[in-house]
């Protein structure tokens, strides 16, 4: 896992740059023993959103490392296309990938369970439980929920004294 947070740390400035994706993508997919991307999928790549093209572009860094290169074409493919990397870079700014430590953590485990790898020395349960701590996604559906309960919980106040206050007003009238 420290191998792979300090590579992501190590990003070259070209992996933040405004690189051409679908060329880099295919580099990728070449260095793993596959082939470069067809006409149909670099346009994927580069009708994006400029965020998640530069999770894309730090992700493929990430990957170069040799043992993720090892899981193949198919398998990164299949990671780089994923939708978790577009909801990703909708709550985080890709350079928190590099600058980051939480988060160059979160897209490390989110990579290694993209390529159903374990980190050295981890149970799947302890790395589940960490990936959980470290999750951005996860992170926002807790804050979203915990907003919605709150406005629930504000209505219900407000109901509660709408009422108290028309029984004090029928009591009032009563008299």
């Amino acid at each position: 896992m420290s191998r792979l947070t300090r590579r992501l740390a190590d990003t070259p400035t070209d992996f933040l740059a405004d690189a051409v994706v679908p060329a880099v993508v295919s580099d990728v997919l070449l260095m793993a023993g596959g082939t470069a991307l067809n006409a149909s999928k670099a346009a994927h790549y580069e009708s994006g959103n400029p965020r998640w093209q530069r999770l894309v572009l730090v992700t493929c860094w990430l990957v170069t490392d040799p043992a993720l290169l090892a899981c193949g074409p198919a398998a990164l493919s299949s990671w780089l296309e994923a939708n978790d990397l577009t909801t990703l870079a909708a709550l985080v700014d890709p350079l928190k990938f590099v600058q980051d430590p939480d988060r160059r953590e979160e897209l490390a485990r989110l990579t290694l369970r993209a390529l159903s790898l374990s980190p050295a020395g981890e149970t799947e349960s302890h790395a589940a439980d960490r990936l959980s701590t470290v999750d951005s996604v996860k992170r926002a559906e807790v804050l979203r929920a915990t907003q919605a309960a709150e406005e629930r919980a504000a209505a219900v106040r407000q109901a509660m004294e709408e009422d108290r206050a028309r029984e004090a007003a029928a009591r009032y009238s009563q008299v």
